[in-house]
C-alpha cells in the first residue's frame, strides 16, 4: 500500500483536511498563512493573513480585510495571489496559486460581518486607514474603544469598510520535507479536476 507521501490523492485529501483545521483551531500553524499580492510598484507585497473560510467544494480561501487598505486597490489591478502555509510538526509546506476577488457590502460580506465578533469588528471602526501615515505610534481606535469591546450598535459603523476576499485556488505546491528524502507535488486544479505532477524538491 502506498503512503500518503506517494499517493497523490490521499496528499490532496490531506492538503483540503489541513486547510479545514487551520480554519477551525487558532493555534494550528494553518491558521495564520502568508498571504501574497503583486502591489502597484509591481512588487511582492506580503503579510499574514487570518484564514477565515476553506470550502471544499469550490475550493476557496477567505479572509477578512479592509476596504481602505492599499491592498484592495492591487487586488483590483492583479487578481493573481499566492498563500503560503508552513507546519513545522508536520514539515509540510504548502503553496497555493490563487485568483483573488473583492467582497463588500454584498450578501457573501454581509453574512461574514453577521458572524465577526464585537472584538474584530473594531479593526473596522479606524478613524484612518490602514497604512496612512500618523505622527505618534497609534492604531487608529477611537479613544473610547480603547481596552474594551464597542456595542453591537456602534460596531455597525465599521460594515462599509468590511470585506471578504474570496480567494479561488488554481494551483498547489506541496513540498514535504523528510531527512530520508524530500518529497514535492504540483497539483493543478484551474479547470476544477486535479493534474498531478511530481517534482524534484
Amino acid at each position: 500500500m502506498l503512503s500518503f507521501e506517494e499517493n497523490p490523492n490521499i496528499i490532496f485529501d490531506n492538503i483540503k483536511k489541513l486547510l479545514g483545521i487551520g480554519v477551525k483551531n487558532r493555534s494550528h500553524a494553518f491558521h495564520t498563512p502568508v498571504f501574497s499580492n503583486t502591489n502597484h510598484d509591481n512588487l511582492v507585497d506580503s503579510r499574514v493573513v487570518v484564514l477565515r473560510k476553506f470550502d471544499e467544494s469550490s475550493l476557496k480561501l477567505n479572509f477578512h480585510t479592509d476596504m481602505r487598505s492599499p491592498k484592495i486597490f492591487n487586488l483590483q489591478k492583479f487578481h493573481t495571489c499566492f498563500f503560503v502555509f508552513y507546519d513545522p510538526k508536520i514539515k509540510i509546506q504548502i503553496r497555493i496559486k490563487t485568483k483573488s476577488v473583492i467582497n463588500n457590502k454584498n450578501e457573501l460580506a454581509k453574512n461574514s460581518w453577521e458572524q465577526t465578533r464585537l472584538f474584530s469588528r473594531k479593526c473596522y471602526l479606524t478613524t484612518k486607514s490602514p497604512s496612512s501615515i500618523t505622527n505618534i505610534p497609534e492604531d487608529g481606535i477611537p479613544i473610547h474603544l480603547k481596552g474594551v469591546d464597542p456595542s453591537k450598535d456602534e460596531s455597525e459603523k465599521g460594515y462599509d469598510n468590511f470585506a471578504v476576499i474570496e480567494n479561488y485556488i488554481l494551483n498547489i505546491d506541496w513540498l514535504y520535507l523528510d531527512s530520508s528524502g524530500h518529497r514535492r507535488l504540483d497539483i493543478n486544479v484551474e479547470n476544477k479536476e486535479a493534474l498531478f505532477k511530481w517534482l524534484i524538491p
